[in-house]
C-alpha cells in the first residue's frame, strides 16, 4: 500500500520535486516527539509547515509551542500535502520512508539519539545546521553547557543517593543518558547494577535514597502506568519523606539540549541536602 500511495503522488507531481511549501521555501515537518522537540526548538513557527500528534502529549515543551500549526501523521500521503522542504525524524514514519520522501524532493533529516550528554553540542549543531538554524542552535549549545557548568561548579565528593522514579516499574543505572543526568548534578543512582530494571522496592524499605527524581508524571500517556509499583503505599510514604523533584518527560526523553534543564534542577536539589561524611 505504501509503495502505491509512492507512486501515485510521484505521477501527479510528474516525478519531479513538489514546488516549495506555502510556508515558504524552508517549510519544515517533525514526524515523531523527539522531531517535534528539534524542530520547535530551532526553527521559527512561521517556517514550521507541521508537527506530529505526538506534540500534545509533551504538555511542558511541545504542545505550547506548537500552538496553531498543523498536526500531521508519519504518512507519505499526510506529509506531501504541507509540501514541505524539510522532513525531520527520529523513528517516525513507516520503514521506507526517508528515501520515499527524498524521491518527491524533500530533505529527510534523520536525527541521532545522543547516548551522552556530551553527544548534545554536536547533534544540535548538526541539525541546526541542516535546517539553516545555525544562529538558534549555537544559542541552545550555549544553554545546555551552561547548565552543566554551573551543577559542576556546586558538586563535591559526596554523593547523595538518588531513585529516578517512573509512572512505570522501570529506574536506571548509571549506564543510560538518564544516569549521565544524575551523575552531572552530583548525585549516584541507587540502582548500582547496569541498564533499566524493576523499582528496588524492598531495598528501599531498608534503605530509602537521599533524593528522588520524578519524571513523566506530567504527561497524560502514562496514566495508565500508575497502577504500577510506582503507586505502591510504601513508595508513596518514602516519595513523600524523601526531598524529590519533579522533572517534565520532555527533559529525559530524547536525549537533546533539554536534558541540561533537567541537570539544573536536579543540581538545585542537590545544593539542599545536608548529607554525612
Amino acid at each position: 500500500m505504501i509503495r502505491i500511495a509512492a507512486l501515485s503522488l510521484m505521477m501527479v507531481a510528474g516525478c519531479s520535486p513538489l514546488p516549495p511549501s506555502p510556508v515558504g521555501q524552508g517549510g519544515v515537518v517533525s514526524l515523531d516527539y523527539c522531531a517535534d522537540q528539534m524542530v520547535l526548538g530551532l526553527v521559527p513557527a512561521a517556517r514550521i509547515a507541521g508537527v506530529s500528534p505526538e506534540a500534545d502529549s509533551d504538555i511542558s515543551f511541545s504542545k505550547p509551542r506548537a500552538r496553531g500549526i498543523v498536526r500531521v501523521r508519519p504518512a507519505l500521503e499526510d506529509i506531501m500535502r504541507l509540501r514541505p522542504r524539510y522532513a525531520v525524524r527520529l523513528y517516525g514514519g513507516a520503514p521506507g520512508i526517508e528515501r520515499q520522501l527524498e524521491s518527491l524532493g524533500i530533505t529527510v533529516i534523520q536525527l541521532e539519539f545522543a547516548a551522552k550528554l556530551s553527544d548534545v553540542p554536536a547533534e544540535l549543531k548538526r541539525v541546526g545546521a541542516a535546517l539553516d538554524a545555525v544562529p538558534r542552535a549555537e544559542a541552545l549549545t550555549a544553554q545546555f553547557a551552561d547548565n552543566l557548568a554551573t551543577a559542576e561548579r556546586g558538586a563535591d565528593a559526596k554523593r547523595p543517593t538518588i531513585l529516578y522514579l517512573t509512572p512505570g516499574d522501570v529506574t536506571t543505572g548509571a549506564d543510560s543518558f538518564v544516569g549521565e543526568i544524575i551523575s552531572a548534578a552530583g548525585f549516584r543512582s541507587v540502582r548500582s547494577v547496569a541498564g533499566w530494571g524493576s523499582l528496588p522496592l524492598e531495598s528501599m524499605v531498608r534503605r530509602p535514597p537521599d533524593a528522588i527524581l520524578r519524571a513523566f508524571f506530567d504527561s497524560p500517556l502514562y496514566r495508565q502506568d500508575h497502577w504500577s509499583t510506582a503507586g505502591h503505599p510504601r513508595l508513596r510514604a518514602i516519595v513523600a519523606a524523601t526531598p524529590s523533584v519533579d522533572v517534565p518527560g520532555s527533559e529525559v526523553a530524547c536525549g537533546n539540549w533539554l536534558a541540561g534543564s533537567a541537570v539544573a534542577k536536579l543540581a538545585k536539589l542537590r545544593a539542599t541536602l545536608a548529607v554525612p561524611s
